[in-house]
Order: C-alpha cells, then sequence, then structure tokens
C-alpha cells in the first residue's frame, strides 16, 4: 500500500546530500538506530511512521526547513491516525483544557478549514 509519508520522505531524501547526491536510506536507518529493510517498510507503508524523537532525527539528517518538518509531521500522524506527533502534547497538556474543548465544540458542529483559517489569521494579528 503506497506511503504519502513514505513518498514524502523520499522526496526530500534527493539532492540533499554533501555534494549534492541524494541521502541514502542507510543514512537514515543509521539516525533511526534502524536496519535499512525496516525504514523501506516504513516508506513503503508497511510499517507505521516512527514516534517523535525518531521524527526529529529524520528531519536533521534531512535538513527540512521548519515547514518542511511541520509538514512531516502531519504526514506521519495521517497515516498513523492520530494527531501531529510535534502537537500531541501541547493539545494534551494540563494548562490547555479550553483547547480541547475549543476542538470538540467545532468538531460538534463540523466546522470546517474556512473557520479554522480565520483563526490562523487572528492568530497573526
Amino acid at each position: 500500500m503506497p506511503s504519502i509519508f513514505g513518498d514524502y520522505i523520499d522526496e526530500k531524501r534527493k539532492g540533499r546530500a554533501d555534494g549534492g547526491g541524494d541521502i541514502l536510506l542507510k543514512d537514515i536507518a543509521k539516525v533511526m538506530g534502524m536496519s535499512a529493510t525496516y525504514v523501506t517498510d516504513i516508506l513503503k507503508g508497511r510499517r507505521y511512521p516512527p514516534d517523535l524523537n525518531i521524527l526529529n532525527k529524520i528531519a536533521e539528517v534531512l535538513k527540512l526547513s521548519s515547514d518542511e518538518k511541520e509538514i512531516m509531521f502531519d504526514l506521519a500522524g495521517r497515516e498513523r491516525n492520530e494527531a501531529s506527533l510535534d502537537l500531541t502534547d501541547y493539545i494534551m497538556n494540563e494548562n490547555t483544557p479550553h483547547l480541547r474543548i475549543a476542538l470538540r465544540k467545532a468538531k460538534r458542529k463540523n466546522l470546517g478549514d474556512d473557520f479554522w483559517k480565520t483563526v490562523v489569521e487572528k492568530i497573526d494579528g
């Protein structure tokens, strides 16, 4: 089964090695502490994307920008059928109960991206 996360990582490997070559799967596997076969299974969608700690290591070896890293987190979360892994701690923080209340109310009202776009614009000020 195809993996959007895997396709993204595969695309980001291209041309990012020192000297302009591709970053090798074995280089990604090394920072993950796993075998290249295991990494291949993740990229092919045969295994779920790794946890946040490992994703941060992948982002480092791939030299991802902040925006690229956030996309990677979103894709990993989507593939794991979870919230984006970099947001879980914030969402579940005991000091942000109104965040969860707001998300549940938005869900009940089936508020779409237009609503959230307005929220982002308000946050950006």
